[in-house]
């Protein structure tokens, strides 16, 4: 967006059954994310969890990227706003008010991801924090967060993420080469690591972590025999619609189109993800927009 184009309107606040209040605001301003336990029910997830373990590629569209080994870290994304489970998830009013509430103004949607991690799966997320991607998209603020919600039982047995409590108030990091991947800058995080504590987000099924764009986190490997599915819903505030518009087109703000809170019990939806349009993004050299090496497994 250029200076002479008018900023959006604002879009307001979506009522909804499961608000967050001055407690869950509270936590995520100090410590960079929140856990909600039991924001979506079990039957709510069942449908997508039945289904990534039906079809874990996902039709055989599931892609890798590179970790700092080498190993390949499945994950497939996406901007659509489609009426499949996984399109109609982050315009869903829960998520929509949550965002809004801990960011302090109204959001958009800015990207969702599935993060597969199958059981004994090397692959991990080396050490970042986001919001680093989204400065070089032309987002001028790190006023942007991500709902993580849990498909599966998800904790340090089977690759959870982890997250370096309050490390967001840093502010951005110089990301670097690490190896095959791209990572924050290993001095700075082996100060912050002796500064501040890890936590691990385990949650359960329908277990919700909010977590801010500046926050340091990472995950391992799946030794165990069990899946580690999780969604990544992510919002950024509407007055911080990138100022880039060359490529960024899908990153621009357009207004969500909310859904209400019962949308996945009342079945609004059509298939889980088999009609749903995901992004295939490529750059030079076999690498993503994200500078991470693409790994073409099926």
């Amino acid at each position: 967006m250029s200076s002479a184009q008018a900023a959006p309107a604002e879009s307001p606040i979506p009522a909804t059954s499961k608000p967050l209040g001055p407690h869950e605001v509270a936590l995520f301003e100090r410590d960079g994310f929140v856990i909600v336990p039991g924001f979506f029910s079990p039957e709510e997830i069942a449908p997508l969890h039945d289904a990534c373990v039906a079809d874990p590629s996902l039709g055989g569209r599931l892609r890798a990227v590179a970790d700092s080994d080498g190993n390949a870290q499945e994950v497939i994304g996406w901007t659509d706003h489609s009426n499949d489970y996984v399109g109609m998830v982050p315009r869903m009013a829960r998520l929509v008010a949550g965002a809004a509430a801990l960011l302090g103004k109204p959001v958009y949607h800015w990207h969702s991801k599935l993060s597969l991690k199958r059981p004994h799966s090397v692959g991990r997320w080396d050490w970042h924090q986001d919001y680093p991607y989204w400065y070089d998209e032309g987002c001028l603020w790190p006023d942007m967060l991500t709902a993580m919600i849990a498909v599966d039982e998800i904790s340090t047995a089977n690759g959870c993420v982890q997250l370096v409590k309050g490390s967001h108030r840093v502010g951005r990091i110089n990301h670097v080469q690490v190896g095959e991947a791209i990572g924050c800058d290993p001095v700075r995080l082996a100060l912050l690591q002796k500064q501040l504590p890890t936590v691990p987000a385990e949650l359960s099924p329908g277990d919700v972590c909010f977590f801010h764009g500046n926050i340091l986190h990472a995950s391992s490997g799946n030794p165990s025999d069990r899946p580690r599915t999780v969604m990544h819903c992510t919002y950024n505030t509407i007055d911080n619609s990138p100022f880039i518009t060359e490529g960024q087109e899908h990153h621009a703000y357009r207004p969500i189109d909310v859904v209400p809170d019962d949308a996945i019990l009342a079945k609004r939806w059509d298939t889980v993800f088999d009609k749903h349009s995901f992004t295939y993004t490529g750059g030079a050299e076999g690498k993503n927009g994200y500078g991470y090496k693409i790994i073409n497994r099926m």
